[in-house]
């Protein structure tokens, strides 16, 4: 049996116990029972708010999970994707018996994004920086380098990677990296295995995302020798300098696996939980119109995130944002009834049932953008061969979506 104590950072940086996680040791199968609760003065607290508002309501409860994990989904959220889960597995020493998920909340502690952080009982919380500076980013990124190669590397030849780099969530190499005003910001970093220049693409999308009307997080590109590295500003952070609670779509809709949902399900749960619906819902039917003329099919459920705010839940900055660089052709999630890139008529539709006002308008504006994409990509520095390989696929969707 194993107990993580769960903390919980208000955004005016008051930090207090959460709640406790307990899980059983896995089974023969893999699968692990496990339960959590609030503890009591979290119940009394003035500022308390349900973690997870649809599986773990505020309330003095003991919930059991049934997920193979032993964990609820809003405690992986919290956890790092792919990359960052190997690094964090190397740097915490887990064999591969001890890579269970609470054991991952244990490595990770108080250095994930968003408001929780994670310890046992005996364990007394360290002072962390589970950061970079900038004057370092030219090291973090040849470790990061290296380290994508898969070829074995010594510990010590990647301890400000092990520092900076196994917290943030997503696929791709990154690390967290604070800048000389003390602001936090995540380095995102192009890959040995790219065949499209991808920090130039994703940079020259998050300015279309912008021009388009879509809530983004500040960033910039920096020159790091030969290479670019972006660099995204957390928005979990408060202005107190205190975190924002981070929530998936995911765990909101208690997706498993390969699920198979849709926007519209997912704009039922957001209105549902928005404390702000007369914003947040006609920016969500704005980020799925430009996911759709832009080709980001990457929008699966864990792209999209809620933030507890000093008012209640809130739709974050959109992020991740990319056309389709796989050319898949199909969306991770269903527009109206299909995931392949819909018609102007579908958006209507869509448009029409979520009583979105203004919604042609919408439409056009961002459409008339996106049709400006070859320019802003060749400000970016994206070069032509890549250029070319986005054309075919850009040019049908602005078509469908005027059409």
């Amino acid at each position: 049996m194993k107990q993580l104590e769960i903390w919980i950072t208000f955004p005016n940086n008051e930090t207090l116990q959460c709640g406790e996680i307990v899980t059983e040791t896995p089974d023969s199968r893999g699968l692990t029972k496990g339960a959590f609760w609030y503890v009591q003065t979290y119940l009394d607290h003035p500022m308390a708010f349900p973690i997870d508002p649809v599986a773990l309501p505020l309330r003095n409860d003991e919930f059991q999970t049934q997920r193979p994990s032993g964990i609820h989904a809003v405690f992986e959220d919290a956890l790092p994707d792919d990359w960052g889960i190997r690094l964090l597995i190397r740097k915490a020493k887990l064999g591969r018996g001890e890579q269970t998920k609470i054991n991952l909340l244990e490595a990770l502690g108080s250095d994930g994004l968003g408001a929780l952080s994670f310890k046992t009982k005996d364990k007394a919380s360290q002072d962390s920086k589970p950061y970079a500076n900038m004057i370092d980013l030219h090291t973090l990124l040849e470790q990061a380098l290296n380290y994508d190669t898969g070829r074995y590397m010594e510990e010590k030849s990647l301890s400000l990677l092990f520092r900076a780099g196994s917290s943030p969530g997503g696929a791709r190499p990154k690390a967290i990296v604070k800048d000389d005003a003390s602001r936090l910001w995540i380095a995102k970093f192009p890959s040995r295995q790219d065949r499209l220049a991808m920090v130039p693409i994703e940079a020259a999308t998050l300015a279309l995302a912008k021009q388009s009307g879509l809530n983004i997080p500040e960033f910039n590109v920096q020159k790091v020798g030969k290479r670019k590295v972006l660099m995204v500003k957390r928005f979990d952070i408060s202005k107190g300098k205190g975190r924002y609670h981070m929530i998936s779509a995911r765990t909101l809709l208690e997706a498993e696996g390969d699920y198979l949902s849709s926007y519209g399900a997912l704009f039922e749960k957001l209105k549902e939980f928005t404390a702000h619906p007369s914003i947040d819902l006609p920016l969500f039917f704005r980020q799925m119109v430009f996911n759709c003329a832009i080709g980001n099919t990457d929008d699966h459920l864990k792209n999209f995130t809620l933030l507890y705010k000093e008012n209640g839940f809130r739709l974050s900055p959109a992020y991740d944002l990319l056309p389709d660089t796989e050319m898949r052709k199909e969306h991770d999630l269903m527009i109206g009834s299909s995931f392949l890139p819909p018609s102007r008529a579908d958006l209507q539709d869509l448009a029409k049932r979520w009583k979105i006002r203004q919604a042609d308008k919408i439409i056009d504006e961002i459409v008339e953008v996106v049709s400006k994409w070859k320019s802003m990509f060749k400000e970016y520095k994206v070069p032509e061969s890549d250029i070319a390989f986005f054309e075919w696929d850009l040019n049908r969707r602005k078509k469908r979506m005027r059409s």
